[in-house]
């Protein structure tokens, strides 16, 4: 009797301590690390608010090659989910949605780990205009609960986590001044875009479609003129109606700008009215058209103004009569509303 009499007193000091220690731990947690990026607010913000780039600077994603993403929703947009599985030792099982953007300042996001242990909390990348350029502010917070906040008086979550955001911020300081550097070379210009009929192959194809689509379609536009008699009044184009890059497909047309009248079944005519609008003048091969089309881009974004379709590239140069790549002039017109 005497030994269960301890035993009881025990395991009553053992509650008692448990219950004490537990009132005393901290029950919320808070991490938060900064970094200052050498680039416009604009080229920082399309890094983060889009899930599809999160892989390009995530230390975790880094560290386990194994990791598979999907993203859920339309990617850049309240409501989009981001959900991994990897590596149980390394970066588990979970998911984060997107619970709200403010452009050009803000995400937030809801994180839920699934495995190898359950938890959930809220993160947010914040962004702000300093001197040498935007403060990224990367941080995380929740509530640990009763009896597991004890822990909490034994470990830090800030020395748990803080380096891991530390090197994530370091990678997406690296992506954006190296993209924002490449941007910078493209003048963008005002335009007052003339009305324009075109002669078009319009089709819904996916990116790896791309260059065979172009060669296809303007061989039939070639052969229709041929039939019909008909020149083109310029540089041939392409148009760019949707391009999505969550599924890698587009809404385009390969294009000729015509004069009159076209009737053939296999074109169709696409009037694209004056518009004002931007344009840049790029120099080199296609496969580097990117930073030009994200210039365009992020100028549209940081004056607040609609883009509206299609996006034209104009192919100044022949390929056929100037083997030389790096003389190619492609000029690119956004119009908007």
């Amino acid at each position: 009797m005497k030994a269960l009499k301890i035993i009881g007193i025990i395991v009553l000091v053992i509650v008692v301590l448990i219950i004490v220690l537990g009132l005393v731990a901290p029950k919320k947690y808070d991490v938060e690390r900064t970094v200052v990026i050498d680039a416009p607010k604009v080229v920082v913000f399309n890094q983060v608010k889009y899930w599809r780039n999160w892989q390009k600077w995530s230390p975790w994603a880094e560290r386990d090659t194994t990791m598979k993403v999907t993203v859920e929703g339309k990617d850049g947009t309240e409501g989009s989910i981001y959900r991994w599985e990897g590596d149980p030792d390394l970066t588990g099982k979970g998911e984060m949605t997107n619970t709200g953007i403010k452009s050009l300042e803000e995400v937030t996001y809801h994180l839920h780990f699934m495995e190898p242990w359950e938890s959930e909390s809220d993160g947010y990348v914040r962004l702000s205009d300093v001197e040498g350029g935007t403060k990224v502010a990367w941080g995380f917070y929740g509530k640990t609960p009763f009896p597991w906040n004890i822990m909490m008086l034994f470990m830090s979550m800030d020395e748990m986590m803080a380096p891991d955001f530390d090197r994530g911020l370091k990678l997406l300081k690296e992506i954006s001044e190296k993209e924002a550097e490449k941007i910078s070379q493209y003048d963008v210009t005002p335009v007052n875009f003339q009305e324009t009929t075109y002669a078009a192959v319009r089709e819904e194809i996916g990116f790896q479609e791309m260059q065979s689509f172009y060669e296809r379609a303007f061989g039939t536009i070639q052969q229709v003129f041929q039939q019909k008699g008909k020149r083109m009044t310029g540089a041939p184009v392409g148009l760019y109606f949707i391009w999505d890059e969550q599924n890698d497909s587009t809404d385009m047309a390969a294009a000729f700008p015509i004069r009159g009248s076209l009737e053939s079944e296999k074109l169709s005519v696409i009037e694209v009215p004056e518009s004002k609008g931007f344009k840049v003048n790029h120099y080199g091969s296609y496969e580097g058209l990117e930073h030009a089309h994200k210039a365009l881009d992020y100028h549209i974004q940081e004056n607040w103004l609609t883009l509206k379709a299609p996006v034209i590239e104009e192919y100044i140069t022949d390929p056929m009569q100037e083997p030389d790549t790096t003389k190619w002039q492609t000029r690119i017109y956004y119009l908007v509303e």
